[in-house]
Order: structure tokens, then C-alpha cells, then sequence
């Protein structure tokens, strides 16, 4: 095995009042020899902030990993590390920042505005947004990124300028009037009302999760845009209407056409069912629960049949897979789970990078505190978040969200996907959020802030080999080393590169996969972050603003 080192730490930067954590990788056990011990100092004056051991994380992904945790600085300022090992050279990181809610101020308007109004620009015809490293406009990634624009002008506009907040609504109606087109041209192509086409003018075919995530992410616009365009609101909250309709009255399951048995863990014989994937479900529960905010009470008989069904599906702890239950089967009565991101090529596994995304369930169990089923929705989640959710995070050092329990395997964290994957991590971060805030538990805070912190540059390091996975982004990595850098292009000390090099971008990150690729089986001996796939697409901006803004409305109250 090649030897791999690497300190690692934010690129970013750290935000007081929440973990911070510096992490060290190595293949040789004794890279951190007993009794070595860290020290932060400030870069400016040399005083020592913090000093402690090193806690060895144990072994995972063909190496072995040291925590250092600084999270008692209470003070802003530029820092460095240095591990003091006996016998061996000291390691030394370089400069750090760490302030009140640096995240935020250094990434939310480059990712969120800066980038999308350049997109904006690039589109074809100047509809929609450029949202990948090709010319392609899927309504998958605007409906997602839509959603996760609706999160920032619903929690987080007090935080912008008047001026931000009118750049912010720009870009949720270039969103949201791409998919009226693609919409339109469904119903005037005789697809049925409210149906969406999945991209304008490459694939005019409609994939009913695309017409979910369109309805969800309408639903929202349309009650947050109506004080700057009535009349684009009323339009919006139709079209929701419409297209939910649609999902639950007409829609049929995509079928078996790109269907990926190795992405889902599921056996190679496999048939693939005449029923919706639980995510779908969990898709149009939140639609629902959307549009009944907005005044169309008739979804509730609706949703709460979708919730019975969802829960229906749900791992039951005395069939925990692994020590773990409360996660759902893909399928009723499949016999494997689902996993977080199954996206890939178009067909049936297309925008499947919402990773077991409750926050349906979990509103509808605020809003309809008083229904009689509402204590079983909030047992669900309850049993998601404490029998999976939680210690499938604990299960690296990182706290990242797993792709999900493999069959033979157990748990794989970078087996699967080659596109969306920073998405998923992203409303991982998201989702440990509003966890914590449902359930009152700070336990979820290291969860969201791991996944957040694995964009902003914490993660397992780039090496010489990782960037066998890349199309474009080429760099001189020095042999054996694994270096931090920032997943935002233009953000932070160092950063990685994309195809466009749009300021702003998030890129696809980690996988066993190169880049277009289903050629890695996944098991745990494959399983690790061996390479970095570096092709844009806007969906990994939407799980980074959605988790920025969860995290930061969920500190106001909690701290």
C-alpha cells in the first residue's frame, strides 16, 4: 500500500460556537506515535489558544485518523496548528481563520448569487441556469436548487441586504419560470396536466420525481414571492397544485429503465416493482405539506395517506440491518434499503439526491400537532434519527452521511453515485439541523456541521490519485501527501477546480467512481474516498445553502 498523509483542516474556516476540529490521516499507524499532543496558536501574536492530545478516530477507508478538537476558542482570529510527536518532526498546518459565522459570510453570496446570475447569463436562450459543465437545464437540478433558494429567502433574508434579497428573488423566479416552461411544453405535448418535462430540448420525456421536486420547490416560491409578483405567485401555487395532482392521480413509476442495481445494493435479479421509491413518496409528502401552508386544504387527506405509507416502509428495530433500524426500504417488502443519492444516468434513478429527506414529515407533524396520527409521525422520525440517522454518521470520522446499508457490506460511504454527491452531503447538513430543532437535542449539531465542514475543505484529503477521477481540474499534488481543500471554486485558501470555473461552484467531490461511471461494485472493500470527480452542477450549491440556513436559524434559538 502507497504511504498517504495528510492534515487536514478547514479551508474556509471554523465558526465560533460550533465544532471545530482539525483531523489527521495516515496508512502507517504510527504516523502519531503516544503522548504527541497539539497546539493551536494565534498566527498574529504566537499566544497559544488551545492545546491538547490527539484522540485517535481508529481505522477506516485504508488509513487511520486523529482528532484534534479546538472548540473551546472563544476568540476570532487567524490560527495554526502544530502537532508536537516525540521523536519524530513536528507537523504544522497552515493559517486559519475562525469567526462568527465565517461559513456564512464567506460562501452564501458567491454560491447563491454570484454563481446563479452568471448561469442566469449562460443559458441557453437565457432560460434558466447553465446547471452543470455542459449546456443542459435538467428540471431535477432547478427544482432542486430552487428549494434550496426558497430555504435562504424564507430563513435567512434578515441576513441579507435589501439589495441581496431582491438579487435572491430574481434568481428563485429564473428557477421557477424554466420549469413553467418545461411544464407547459409537457401539457401542450398531450403528457397530461400538470406533468413536467425533464429538460428542454435534449429529453421531453417526463420522469414523475422530477414533477414532485417541482411542485415542492413551486409551492414554496409561490408564498415567499408574492409581495414582489402576485401574479407569478397565484401562477406558481397552480402549478404546484397541478402538478401534484398529477403525480398522485396519473403518474405511473418510471419502470426498470435506468435502474441501478449496484446504487441501490440491490441482488443482481432483482425485478424492478410497479411502485413508487419511498424518496418519491417522501417527495410529494413535503409538496403536500407545501401547498397546504398555502391554503389548498385538500392535500391533508392526502398527506396523511402518504405518511402511512411511508411509515409503512420503515426498518422496524427488532429487523435492525447492522445494529440499525428507522431508515426505510426502498421498496415495500424489497429486502434492502434505500440509499442516500442513487442518481445517475436519465431514467429511473434521475434526481434521487435527497437523502432520506424527512422534512415533509417533520413539518406536517408541527402543523397538524393535534391529528390523531400525529404522535406516529413523530415516532418516525424520532426512530429515523436516533436508530439510523445519528450513528450511521458516527460511523467515520467525519460525521458524514453514509450512501447507506449494503447488503453483505454494511454501511459504504462513497460506493455509488458519480454526480450529486455533494448535494446529498449538503442536505445532510440540512437535515442534522432541523433535527436538531425538532427533537431539541444539540447531539445533531456535529452531524450538520461534519457534512457542511467536508464542503468547506475538512474532508479526507485530495492526493495525487484522487484527480484520476477529473475531467479538467489538474494539479501538482507532491507524492504521498493528501491535502484540504476547499469544494468551493473561489472560496477559501485553496480550492478545487471544475469544468466552467464559475466563482461560487460546488463541484460533484468524492467517489470510488470516475467521473460518468458505474464500474466500481460496491463493498466495503472498494468503499473509500479515492477519487474526485469535478464536473459542476447547481444541485450541490442548493444542499450548501439549505444546510448554511437550517444551521444558522437553528442557532438563533438554541445557540
Amino acid at each position: 500500500m502507497k504511504q498517504i498523509n495528510g492534515l487536514l483542516y478547514s479551508q474556509i474556516g471554523y465558526d465560533l460556537g460550533c465544532p471545530m476540529r482539525a483531523i489527521i490521516r495516515s496508512t502507517d499507524p504510527s504516523y502519531v506515535p503516544e503522548g504527541s499532543h497539539f497546539v493551536v496558536k494565534n498566527a498574529e501574536t504566537g499566544e497559544t489558544a488551545w492545546q491538547g492530545p490527539l484522540y485517535c478516530w481508529g481505522t477506516i477507508w485504508q488509513s487511520t485518523w486523529w482528532i484534534m478538537d479546538f472548540s473551546q476558542i472563544t476568540l476570532p482570529g487567524r490560527y495554526q496548528i502544530s502537532v508536537e510527536r516525540p521523536g519524530v518532526e513536528p507537523l504544522t498546518s497552515g493559517i486559519f481563520e475562525i469567526g462568527d459565522q465565517l461559513l456564512w459570510s464567506k460562501s452564501i453570496i458567491p454560491v447563491a448569487l454570484d454563481q446563479l446570475e452568471i448561469r442566469a447569463k449562460l443559458a441557453r436562450n437565457g432560460k434558466g441556469w447553465k446547471d452543470c459543465g455542459s449546456e443542459w437545464r435538467e428540471t431535477n437540478s432547478h427544482a432542486t436548487t430552487l428549494i434550496g433558494l426558497t430555504d435562504l429567502l424564507n430563513w435567512g433574508y434578515m441576513y441579507l441586504s435589501a439589495a441581496e434579497v431582491e438579487r435572491l428573488v430574481q434568481q428563485v423566479i429564473v428557477g421557477g419560470n424554466y420549469l413553467a416552461a418545461c411544464q407547459d411544453l409537457a401539457e401542450q405535448s398531450g403528457l397530461g396536466q400538470g406533468a413536467v418535462v425533464h429538460e428542454i430540448p435534449n429529453y421531453l420525456i417526463v420522469i414523475p420525481g422530477d414533477v414532485v421536486q417541482s411542485a415542492t420547490a413551486w409551492a414554496r416560491a409561490a408564498r415567499l414571492i408574492y409581495e414582489w409578483d402576485p401574479a407569478r405567485s397565484i401562477d406558481y401555487l397552480n402549478r404546484a397544485e397541478h402538478a401534484l395532482r398529477y403525480f398522485l392521480k396519473q403518474a405511473r413509476p418510471y419502470g426498470a429503465a435506468g435502474f441501478s442495481h449496484s446504487n441501490h445494493g440491490a441482488p443482481a435479479g432483482f425485478v424492478v416493482p410497479k411502485d413508487w421509491m419511498t424518496r418519491d413518496l417522501m417527495m410529494a409528502l413535503w409538496a403536500g405539506v407545501e401547498l397546504w401552508k398555502a391554503g389548498r386544504l385538500w392535500v391533508q387527506e392526502e398527506i396523511v395517506r402518504l405518511a402511512r405509507e411511508i411509515i409503512s416502509r420503515q426498518v422496524p428495530e427488532e429487523q435492525a440491518e447492522g445494529g440499525l433500524y428507522g431508515h426505510f426500504y426502498l421498496f415495500p417488502g424489497c429486502g434492502f434499503t434505500e440509499k442516500a443519492n442513487t442518481h445517475h444516468h436519465v431514467g429511473h434513478d434521475t434526481g434521487s439526491t435527497f437523502p432520506h429527506y424527512l422534512t415533509g414529515l417533520i413539518e406536517m407533524a408541527r402543523l397538524l400537532y393535534d391529528h390523531p396520527e400525529a404522535q406516529q409521525w413523530r415516532e418516525a422520525v424520532r426512530k429515523f434519527a436516533y436508530g439510523y440517522f445519528l450513528p450511521a454518521c458516527r460511523s467515520n470520522p467525519f460525521f458524514l452521511l453514509p450512501e447507506g446499508y449494503f447488503l453483505g457490506e454494511g454501511l459504504l460511504t462513497f460506493c455509488g453515485p458519480w454526480h450529486g454527491i455533494n448535494t446529498s452531503i449538503g442536505f445532510a447538513a440540512a437535515l442534522a439541523a432541523q433535527l436538531e430543532s425538532f427533537l431539541g437535542d444539540s447531539a445533531f449539531r456535529e452531524v450538520a456541521v461534519g457534512n457542511l465542514q467536508w464542503i468547506a475543505g475538512l474532508h479526507a484529503g485530495i492526493t495525487r490519485e484522487s484527480l484520476a477521477g477529473c475531467q479538467f481540474w489538474h494539479e501538482d499534488i507532491p507524492e504521498g501527501q493528501a491535502l484540504p481543500y476547499s469544494q468551493i471554486y473561489g472560496v477559501g485558501e485553496r480550492w478545487v477546480g471544475n469544468w466552467t470555473g464559475i466563482p461560487g461552484t460546488i463541484p460533484n467531490g468524492f467517489s470510488t467512481n470516475p467521473q460518468f461511471q458505474l464500474v466500481v461494485p460496491p463493498t466495503r472493500e472498494n468503499d473509500g474516498p479515492w477519487l474526485y470527480t469535478d464536473e459542476d452542477w447547481i444541485p450541490h450549491a442548493a444542499g450548501w445553502i439549505s444546510a448554511l440556513t437550517h444551521l444558522r436559524q437553528v442557532r438563533v434559538y438554541r445557540g
